[in-house]
């Protein structure tokens, strides 16, 4: 019983490895990683932003600071609150947080959002919005449909691979 104890916080459990196909079948478990994944996200922002880290907003996770680590790892009291619903609730809630400090309340977070190349309408968007995509080369970040519908390379990567060959041609 003491063992369980201890080890009901701990991030053990690595689910991808234990059952590849729980995601397949745990809609909430889905829910759970892609929250998890945009916290990741936003972890970036909050590092390299002085009011963020006065606000210690990474702390809103509180003992459950693995998410800001990885996506993969559990520990028996994350199951248990998935399980009860309240995993879910809390983690939108920090996550409509953490997304407020950086699109409405901090202009030095907003200033870190994209454009997208792709179609370049004003909008500022975030590597966590629901409706975009990233570059997996450069992580530029495209409003989805842009991205999709696009069959070509991505700008960004186009701009960078131009300079690279100018530059060896012209040393």
């Amino acid at each position: 019983m003491r063992y369980l104890a201890l080890m009901l916080s701990r991030p053990v459990l690595r689910l991808k490895e234990i059952n590849p196909l729980l995601f397949n079948f745990v809609e909430e478990l889905v829910e759970i990683r892609k929250l998890r994944q945009d916290i990741l996200l936003m972890k970036p922002y909050f590092i390299t932003c002085k009011e963020a880290m006065e606000a210690r907003l990474l702390l809103h996770l509180q003992d459950r600071q693995h998410f800001v680590e990885n996506d993969d790892m559990y520990s028996l009291q994350d199951l248990i609150d998935t399980s009860s619903g309240r995993l879910s609730c809390s983690l939108t809630e920090i996550h409509t947080t953490f997304a407020k400090h950086i699109k409405l309340d901090c202009e030095k977070c907003q200033a870190k959002g994209f454009m997208c190349e792709l179609c370049k309408e004003g909008d500022i968007l975030f590597p966590f919005d629901s409706h975009t995509s990233l570059c997996h080369d450069c992580f530029a970040v495209f409003h989805r449909d842009c991205y999709y519908d696009n069959s070509t390379t991505c700008p960004r990567c186009a701009r960078m691979l131009e300079r690279k060959n100018e530059e060896s041609l012209n040393p």
